[in-house]
C-alpha cells in the first residue's frame, strides 16, 4: 500500500488526529484519561503522519508518531500509533525513518522510548516490544511504579550515530564574530591542534539560510572545509525568549541592526528586545548553541547545548558580548555581562556544546 508522510504543525488538527487513531486502538489505549492525556500533549510536540487513500479515493489517516525533545543531544518516541487495518504493511518502520532522518539533520545521537515492560504480560505491548527490538532498540531499565503498579515501564534507547574521531594536526575555525573567536580559540587552546581562522585564510562568511541553529552552523563548517581543504569547525548561536515565541532565535546577529562602523551593534538587539518584551511577566529565555565539525569529504558531526535564564529589565555588565548583558542564567544573581570570563565559561551554552564535541571527537587527545 502507499503511503504519504507529512509534518502536521496544527495544534488543533495534531489532537484531533491524535484522537481518532488512539480511540481505533482500544487494545494498546483503552484508558480514556490516557488518551486525553496524550492528545493534550501531543499539541506541542512534533507530529508525522502517514496517510493513504480509502476505496473512494478520499486521504485517509493511517498512522502517527510523536517526537518529544528532551535536550538536543537526546529525543523520546512519545507516541507512534498506526491503524490496526494498517498493521503488518511496514508502516511502523517508515514512520520511525522519518523520525530517524529528521534527528540525524540535527544534533540528537540517543532516541529513547518508553513502553509496557514484558514483565506486564500483555500480549499486545509484547509485539510493540519485539517491534522496538527488531530497530535497534535495547532496554535501558525498568521502572516498576512510574505509571503504576500493574503498568510497568520499559525505558529502551536507540543509538543513531558513532562520532567520526578528529585525527587531523590543524583545524580552521569558520567565525567572524570577534567576541565568540576568542572564546571558541580558548576552548580549543588544551588540544594542541593548530587552529587557523578563517578570517585569516580570506574565506567569505556564507549567507545563514537554514532555519535552525544546527543548519547555520553546519552551512558555515561545510563551506569554510571545502574552500580551505581542511576540516572546520562553526558555531551558531542566540537567544530565545520564550513570551516571544522563541524569537530573536537565529535571527538574533540581525536583531542587531550594523552600525556605523559597519559591526553588529547588539545595544540595538538588546533595545529591541527589552521593547517588544515590555511588562510581560514571562521572561524566560534560553541562550543556544550549536556545534559543526565537518571535514572536507562532506562529513560533519552535530553538536547543541543551551543555557536556561531570564530577562532582565534592563542591561547590566561590560564583560561578555551580544546579549550578555540581558540574560541571568538560573540560579544566579549576575548576568553574563557581570559574570567573571573564567566561571561563564564553565556554565555557558557554547562551552556544554564544547564539552559534547570533545567527549565525542577529541577525547584521547
Amino acid at each position: 500500500m502507499a503511503y504519504t508522510f507529512t509534518r502536521e504543525r496544527d495544534p488543533d488538527a495534531k489532537e484531533r488526529i491524535c484522537r481518532a487513531v488512539l480511540e481505533s486502538l482500544p487494545d494498546w489505549f483503552g484508558i480514556p484519561e490516557a488518551i486525553d492525556q496524550f492528545c493534550r500533549e501531543a499539541r506541542d510536540l512534533r507530529m508525522w503522519v502517514a496517510r493513504t487513500k480509502n476505496s473512494m479515493g478520499d486521504d485517509e489517516v493511517a498512522g502517527l508518531v510523536t517526537l518529544l525533545q528532551h535536550f538536543p543531544t537526546a529525543a523520546e518516541l512519545h507516541l507512534i500509533a498506526i491503524r490496526t487495518e494498517h498493521h503488518r504493511e511496514g508502516l511502523g518502520q517508515k514512520l520511525l525513518a522519518e523520525v530517524e532522518a529528521h534527528l540525524k539533520k540535527k544534533a540528537a545521537r540517543i532516541l529513547t522510548v518508553k513502553t509496557l515492560a514484558p514483565s506486564a504480560g500483555d500480549r499486545f505491548y509484547a509485539r510493540t516490544h519485539r517491534f522496538y527490538a527488531a530497530e535497534g532498540f535495547v532496554p535501558l531499565e525498568v521502572f516498576p511504579t512510574l505509571w503504576d503498579e500493574e503498568n510497568p515501564c520499559l525505558l529502551m534507547a536507540k543509538v543513531l550515530r558513532v562520532p567520526r574521531r578528529f585525527t587531523e594536526q590543524k583545524l580552521v575555525i569558520a567565525s567572524h564574530n570577534k567576541g565568540k573567536l576568542k572564546e571558541m580559540v580558548e576552548l580549543m587552546a588544551p588540544l594542541g591542534i593548530e587552529v587557523v581562522l578563517a578570517g585569516d585564510l580570506g574565506l567569505p562568511e556564507p549567507d545563514e539560510t537554514e532555519d535552525s541553529y544546527v543548519g547555520n552552523a553546519k552551512l558555515k563548517a561545510v563551506a569554510a572545509a571545502k574552500a580551505s581543504g581542511l576540516p572546520a569547525l562553526a558555531d551558531d548561536s542566540g537567544l530565545s525568549v520564550e513570551a516571544l515565541g522563541g524569537q530573536p532565535g537565529i535571527y538574533s546577529a540581525r536583531w542587531a541592526d550594523k552600525g556605523h562602523d559597519g559591526e553588529r551593534d547588539f545595544n540595538i538587539g538588546m533595545e529591541r528586545v527589552l521593547r517588544e518584551l515590555g511588562p510581560h511577566s514571562n521572561r524566560r529565555a534560553r541562550f543556544v548553541s550549536a556545534l559543526a565539525l565537518c571535514w572536507p569529504d562532506g562529513h560533519c558531526e552535530l553538536f547543541e547545548a543551551w543555557v536556561e535564564g531570564e530577562i532582565i529589565h534592563e542591561q547590566r555588565g561590560a564583560r561578555g558580548f551580544g546579549y550578555d548583558p540581558l540574560f541571568k542564567p538560573l540560579g544566579y544573581d549576575v548576568t553574563f555581562g557581570e559574570m567573571d570570563p573564567d566561571h561563564k565559561r564553565e556554565i555557558s551554552h557554547r562551552a556544554e556544546a564544547f564539552r559534547q564535541l570533545m567527549a565525542a571527537c577529541f577525547q584521547g587527545r
